[in-house]
């Protein structure tokens, strides 16, 4: 990749910390998103999202993802239930839905499970995986209807269920059924350390990862330092592209804005003092590493939340009133003059 080179070969020779370079013209991604997130039933029909909505389509993005979440009481549990208090209603999503297009976003729900035990959602593992995927098919129905309704262009319909991917066949009914309600691209998001192990990608419509993989080994990493740490992971991702034949999603990536951010993204509980600029260079470096991969669709920031919390004393994900914000709209808008 001549000019990626040539991009680390300049930062190298300005010192390139906290230098804010904006990532060179490209054609931009089909899919530039920014998943909206939050856990209660009203949530996303409160005015707080209507505004977060708004702001999301200001910086640029073509793309909104919903989070819709359901929920079991173990690891092991063979049957999901949907909450009363934390899984958002139908009329919530719908609501959020009809805002993103009046902001200039296309929808896609994003399905998810959380385990009540604490257990990561890659170590569910059912002990009745039949009966498990008929709930799960209970659970997913409908948010696909709604989807169709709504005419999103993307469904995912699956979110970091690395303990089920043996199932393969299971897997391939309920794609098979949600093809009978929903005509959009079905997708599949796959924790980054798992991808090579999904069994049914040709019975989708695009490969989606989680990109929480590793980038930096320390905090406070110079531009240059990110980008060579992006290398080894896009060359995985487009040995993954060649296997399956499908393009590729960035269904999830993000990093807190904390020290050390980039050492291990997927850690959401890690301790760490407050570095906005770090977040600023991670965001930076992501969107300069896949621009010109021309196998990757899209990508999905993890998270802008419908609650509008952020702020440039928050620890989390949420690029909301940080720098990070900025470099979306360097990258999707353009620069300011």
């Amino acid at each position: 990749m001549p000019k990626l080179l040539l991009i680390l070969t300049m930062l190298v020779a300005i010192g390139c910390g906290t230098q804010p370079t904006p990532p060179m013209d490209s054609e931009p991604k089909a899919v530039t998103a920014v998943t909206l997130a939050d856990w209660t039933q009203t949530g996303y029909s409160r005015q707080s999202s209507r505004t977060a909505i708004e702001d999301i389509g200001v910086i640029g993005a073509s793309h909104l993802f919903i989070i819709v979440t359901a929920y079991q009481v173990s690891a092991t549990a063979s049957q999901l239930r949907t909450d009363v208090v934390l899984t958002p209603s139908r009329q919530a999503v719908r609501q959020a839905l009809s805002w993103a297009g009046d902001a200039g976003l296309a929808g896609a729900i994003k399905l998810h499970i959380i385990s009540e035990d604490g257990a990561p959602t890659g170590d569910v593992r059912p002990a009745n995986p039949t009966l498990w995927f008929d709930s799960y098919w209970q659970f997913l129905q409908p948010w696909a209807q709604l989807a169709e309704v709504a005419g999103t262009p993307l469904f995912v319909l699956g979110t970091e269920f690395d303990g089920t991917l043996e199932y393969g066949d299971l897997w391939r009914e309920l794609i098979r059924k949600a093809r009978q309600i929903y005509s959009g691209a079905l997708v599949y998001a796959a924790s980054w350390d798992n991808a090579d192990r999904v069994p049914f990608w040709r019975d989708l419509d695009y490969v989606g990862v989680d990109a929480f993989f590793p980038v930096t080994q320390r905090n406070n990493p110079s531009r240059a330092e990110i980008l060579s740490g992006w290398q080894p992971w896009l060359q995985h991702l487009e040995d993954l592209h060649n296997r399956t034949g499908k393009q590729l999603l960035l269904t999830e990536i993000g990093y807190r804005s904390i020290d050390g951010a980039g050492i291990h993204p997927y850690r959401f509980d890690n301790p760490g003092s407050v570095d906005l600029q770090e977040q600023a260079d991670l965001y930076w470096a992501a969107l300069e590493a896949i621009k010109d991969a021309g196998f990757i669709d899209g990508i999905a920031w993890w998270n802008w939340l419908a609650s509008g919390a952020g702020g440039p004393n928050d620890r989390d994900y949420t690029p909301f009133g940080k720098p990070a914000e900025q470099v979306l709209v360097d990258a999707w808008r353009g620069p300011a003059l």
